[in-house]
């Protein structure tokens, strides 16, 4: 029988303990010459070269990326929220810097030309500098066609909602860069940067709101919108996306006509439908509060503006469907 002296016994247990390591139980670790917390400045990046927002158009430019390894005791592991960002010099009028996000957004109020300008990223172990060029259009060559997203009504623990790729309806430009959103997406939903795929599952609710899609292309940028609501898991929505085909109308006077049905999403119960301001008794037009069509011959000489409003106990949507200028 062997003689168990210390070494043997030593040698024993350093075997033992790795392979009780091995099997999923942590003893220890060793950290090397690395503190026990320790931060890494971090890494930045910013993947569209070129940013060319258009004057007096919305902007919400791509989330740059940025990371830090950092240990937290003694466990090395990937930072990826908590960073502040400043920006030298200042934007152009109108455009500013989320200090959270590194997100350049607003409405820039004027062209510019395009200027280096260092955007830094800090945290608990130091700054990263990374310069984009900017500069704002006058106009933009880039359109975003966005279709199907007029209205979209989803319910808190209801589907996944999957709005339309816009990726592929970019017109004048050889594919986005990257897309951005204002203002932030209902909690669970998600904009994949990338693809601008808005999707995910929503966590709570949310009123009835305009979203921004902003494309940054070499280009330039294009801006389009939808309407989004999440409604509580046992609520109805209310009407969205209110429109009549061929609206603006301007009907000629003496002559009869039908503005049609209008359409509208997520509210089949108790809609009402009224206009401001009122139709005038001797206009000759009449708005069904039931079904939103407006029908009659037009006076001569009736002018105005008329907004229809669909509404229930929910919430209400508005189109603009009469522009009426001195019928004759």
């Amino acid at each position: 029988m062997p003689v168990w002296n210390t070494k043997r016994f030593a040698a024993y247990a350093l075997i033992s303990g790795l392979a009780v390591l091995d099997g999923g139980l942590q003893l220890a670790c060793h950290k090397g010459d690395k503190p026990y917390n320790f931060t890494n400045p971090p890494q930045l990046s910013y993947q569209t070269p070129l940013i060319l927002p258009t004057a007096g158009q919305p902007f919400t430019g791509v989330a740059p990326q940025v990371s830090a390894f950092i240990f937290v005791n003694g466990i090395g592991e990937t930072q990826t929220t908590g960073f502040h960002f400043t920006v030298a010099p200042a934007l152009p009028s109108g455009l500013d810097l989320d200090p959270g996000t590194g997100q350049i957004v607003g409405i820039p109020d004027a062209p510019s030309p395009t200027a280096p300008y260092v955007i830094t990223a800090g945290n608990g172990g130091g700054n990263t500098p990374f310069t984009v060029t900017l500069g704002v259009q006058a106009t933009s060559p880039v359109t975003l066609d966005y279709g199907g997203t007029g209205a979209v009504s989803t319910a808190v623990g209801g589907a996944q909602v999957n709005l339309p790729l816009p990726g592929g309806a970019l017109l004048g430009s050889g594919g986005a860069t990257g897309f951005g959103v204002s203002p932030a997406l209902p909690a669970g939903l998600n904009l994949n940067p990338s693809t601008g795929l808005v999707s995910g599952r929503p966590t709570a609710a949310a009123p009835i709101r305009t979203y921004t899609l902003t494309a940054t292309t070499p280009q330039g940028s294009a801006d389009a919108t939808f309407i989004l609501v999440v409604t509580a898991a046992d609520e109805s929505a209310g009407p969205l996306g209110l429109a009549y085909a061929g609206a603006p109308f301007s009907p000629a006077a003496g002559a009869p006509f039908d503005s049609g049905l209008p359409t509208f999403t997520f509210a089949a119960d108790h809609v009402v439908f009224t206009v401001q301001p009122p139709l005038p008794a001797a206009s000759g037009l009449t708005l069904d509060c039931a079904t939103g069509a407006i029908t009659g011959t037009p006076a001569a000489g009736l002018t105005g503006t008329y907004t229809v409003t669909a509404s229930n106990n929910h919430s209400n949507s508005q189109a603009v469907v009469l522009e009426l200028a001195a019928l004759d």
